[in-house]
């Protein structure tokens, strides 16, 4: 007989050292799955990305205070840009360590808590954002709202309920850039990720126990933004609500996932960046834009002619046959989402991009054929947190990581 256990917890993250403003705290959350043989970990937390280095030291850290293997660990960036992580912000070296402690404790404090469990999973309809990428009459593409625009138009949620049917935790996942807030105000906060959470808890104020842990994982929202783009508070609060109502209708028709062994696979893909323009070409951007450091930066890969891989880590969680998480690191677009969407195995799967290691977009293959004309994601100032990354993409991406996407769904449905 299987029987699954769940376990979850939370913890602020608002740097304790160097305290900035905030609107509202920084969480992380955790979730612990158990099956009596595997223990997987999914941890969500309000930050714009970890650099994969930086990811690597948080996956330790947890191992080490659980025994959990850092393959059977996953870390989910709501990529909130009111906190540190986007736009060259960073925290400051002593937090680096602190912040890794505190995941590696929360972690802990999830296995402690593990508890025999059973499972729904539901999905309803949401729309937060829009397609950020437009074509303009130069054939450019400008960051505006496309309403023709490739969307995940949808709020994926898992709820874990106890022996006496209270939450021990509800995970939902949409993608759509927490960007309302965005420089609206320069305080810390979650943006809508931070919002849905409150909300939802007073939607579930029935069947919640005072240590129920509701998380957000962020979905494929590379060319997705929140709207309205620095709409401030207000704004941010209703998507927060629209968002929330969401989950809470599809835990309302949610269905129950049979109980059966926990199964996960990983792989790490290496993905070709483009040749750099030429010396010339490099030189004239820079003339052309003198301000951009990018083009200073994209001159010197240039000059040194050297090829370049971009490290792209791909995991996938099943509770048996029926549901799977399936999390890919840096931006995706949306667009991978749709694909994993039509094409898994399982009855149901989630998406996590951002998730454990995100530096650069990873754009489509007709985005990457637009050149120069791609814009800010698809474009050669694709540009990463840390790291020598200043290319676009090779095109042939794209198949690529269907490829890899595919085997890898299809490898662990039959492990």
């Amino acid at each position: 007989m299987n029987i699954l256990m769940a376990g979850a917890a939370e913890a602020t993250i608002t740097d304790i050292k160097d305290r900035p403003e905030v609107y509202a705290e920084l969480y992380a959350r955790a979730l612990v799955l158990a099956d009596g043989e595997k223990r997987l970990a999914i941890v969500t937390a309000d930050y714009g990305q970890f650099p994969l280095w930086y990811n690597k030291l948080l996956l330790d850290a947890i191992h080490n205070a659980t025994d959990i293997p850092p393959e059977h660990i996953v870390i989910n960036c709501s990529h909130t840009h009111n906190a540190p992580g986007v736009d060259g912000r960073w925290i400051a070296e002593e937090a680096e360590a602190w912040l890794a402690t505190c995941l590696a404790e929360l972690v802990k404090d999830a296995v402690d808590a593990l508890e025999p469990a059973t499972l729904r999973v539901g999905r309803a309809p949401v729309q937060i954002g829009y397609n950020r990428r437009l074509m303009n009459d130069e054939g450019y593409i400008v960051m505006a709202p496309n309403p023709e625009g490739a969307v995940v138009p949808w709020v994926d949620v898992l709820g874990a309920y106890d022996a006496n049917g209270q939450l021990i935790a509800v995970l939902f996942s949409h993608a759509a850039h927490p960007v309302i807030i965005h420089w609206s105000s320069e305080e810390m906060g979650a943006d809508y990720p931070g919002y849905a959470v409150e909300h939802l808890r007073n939607f579930l104020s029935k069947t919640l126990k005072p240590d129920s842990v509701l998380m957000f994982a962020q979905g494929c929202a590379a060319n997705i933004n929140g709207y309205p783009l620095r709409g401030g508070f207000s704004a941010c609060d209703v998507a927060g609500l629209a968002l929330a109502f969401a989950t809470y209708q599809a835990l309302s028709t949610s269905e129950e996932i049979p109980a059966a062994p926990l199964k996960t696979r990983s792989v790490l893909v290496n993905l070709p960046f483009r040749s750099p323009p030429s010396v010339a070409e490099c030189e004239q951007l820079i003339a052309e834009f003198p301000d951009d450091e990018r083009y200073v930066a994209l001159l010197e890969v240039a000059k040194s002619g050297e090829k370049r891989t971009l490290p792209f880590p791909i995991s996938a969680f099943a509770v048996g046959n029926t549901l799977c998480f399936l999390s890919v690191s840096h931006e995706l677009f949306a667009e991978y989402q749709l694909f994993v969407d039509e094409t898994s195995p399982f009855s149901h799967t989630f998406v996590f991009g951002y998730t454990n290691g995100s530096e650069v977009y990873v754009a489509t293959k007709k985005d990457y054929e637009l050149g120069l004309r791609g814009g800010y994601e698809a474009g050669p100032r694709n540009h990463a947190l840390s790291g020598p990354y200043r290319l676009a993409l090779l095109p042939s991406v794209e198949a690529q990581i269907h490829a890899e996407m595919t085997e890898l769904l299809a490898r662990v449905k039959d492990s």
